[in-house]
């Protein structure tokens, strides 16, 4: 090889070596296997399935990081457009993510018209949509509108839209490619979710889930709640990931996160404890749901009636007042309580005190007690 070669041979590696190395980082050091799934063609699903070959995805960590798929298909009606090849990557958790074409056979519209880049937004936004009116709309309502006459036969019930309205139709697809927007969007939304969710459960280790429990993303809590109450509802190492889900996610979550506690705490003890300690961070949508769980105990040991007095004096009007209506409603008092909810008559923010003194107003007090009502109901009687 002459010298040049040699150099031009060297320049040719590292360039190479580079590019690589670019994309493993973009890529956050991802490495892939494969497996086979049966998928029927959304257009013909009278056909017998075929089976296809999906790129498993994984990430550094060895945990799901995702999912590939490469498929032909038709984008038009009669079949007079030349197929193309596209490829579909969905997440860890069957979400499409995006969707990637030859640049040289881009999709088209009617009259094979190339779609636009506002076209492809709209497209890659109609393919995560996974509520859209494309899910029972048939291909045929969506390629082809209703007239005036059948709209009114719709409007009366006489035929099945499952409620979506022309419009509706039409916002949830790309002008002119109303084909390929029903036909991608069942791709990307249809029968491979399962599968693909399915493949993620199998490879579901302890630690990824405590990952997804930690998410951001609520469909990744919520992945990993119904994984961990379905397949190892007593599993303990779950019990910390969860109270950070009790304290940072929403009503369902929370119901969830409180269902498995039930069964992975077995100290009822302990787990009150912990559920206070939880309910000095919820706000206050949320609180509720906690002191719900209270109430629908059959019973409540003394040290969890003590203790929630002993948070009185850290907590907002309205977790203050739900506590003390629970107390209430069940007839809790106790020489703990009393002493708590005395020490609110000097608090700072008087709605909280006056609501102290309603509670305490029905209960017996001892002296002591008493004498402190009783200068707080002088000392404010025009506000009472």
């Amino acid at each position: 090889m002459s010298p040049a070669a040699r150099i031009r041979a060297c320049l040719c590696g590292f360039l190479m070596a580079a590019v690589f190395g670019l994309f493993a980082a973009e890529d956050g050091g991802r490495t892939e296997d494969a497996f086979e799934v049966e998928l029927s063609d959304p257009v013909s699903p009278e056909l017998p399935p075929r089976a296809y070959r999906v790129a498993s995805l994984v990430d550094q960590d060895g945990f799901p990081a995702g999912y590939r798929l490469s498929f032909t298909t038709h984008v038009c009606l009669d079949n007079q457009c030349r197929t193309v090849q596209l490829t579909m990557f969905w997440d860890a958790l069957g979400f499409y993510q995006r969707l990637e074409y030859p640049v040289d056979a881009p999709l088209t519209k009617k009259e094979h018209v190339p779609f636009q880049a506002a076209d492809y937004a709209k497209l890659d936004q109609i393919l995560k949509e996974r509520d859209s009116v494309l899910a029972t709309c048939s291909l045929n309502v969506v390629v082809a509108p209703p007239t005036l006459d059948e709209q009114a036969a719709l409007a009366a019930g006489l035929d099945g839209w499952s409620g979506a309205t022309p419009q509706a139709v039409k916002d949830a697809v790309v002008d002119d490619a109303a084909y390929t927007s029903w036909t991608l969007w069942h791709w990307a939304n249809g029968q491979i979710v399962s599968k693909l969710q399915d493949q993620t459960r199998q490879r579901a280790t302890p630690a990824y889930l405590q990952r997804l429990l930690r998410s951001r993303d609520r469909r990744a809590v919520d992945f990993a709640l119904r994984h961990i109450l379905a397949h190892c509802p007593t599993d303990g190492r779950f019990v910390d990931d969860v109270f950070h889900v009790l304290e940072t996610s929403d009503r369902e979550h929370i119901l969830l996160a409180l269902k498995f506690l039930d069964g992975a705490v077995p100290d009822a003890r302990e787990r009150y404890a912990r559920l206070i300690d939880s309910f000095c961070r919820l706000n206050g949508t949320n609180a509720p749901l906690v002191l719900e769980y209270f109430a629908a105990q059959a019973d409540l040991p003394p040290e969890t009636r003590d203790g929630l007095a002993g948070v009185l004096d850290r907590l907002p009007y309205f977790q203050v007042h739900l506590i003390l209506r629970l107390f209430e409603a069940k007839g809790f008092f106790s020489e703990t309580i009393e002493a708590h909810v005395v020490a609110l008559l000097e608090h700072r923010e008087f709605f909280i005190a006056r609501r102290a003194s309603e509670y305490l107003a029905k209960q017996t007090l001892d002296a002591e007690s008493h004498r402190s009502l009783e200068a707080f109901r002088q000392r404010h009687r025009g506000r009472l």
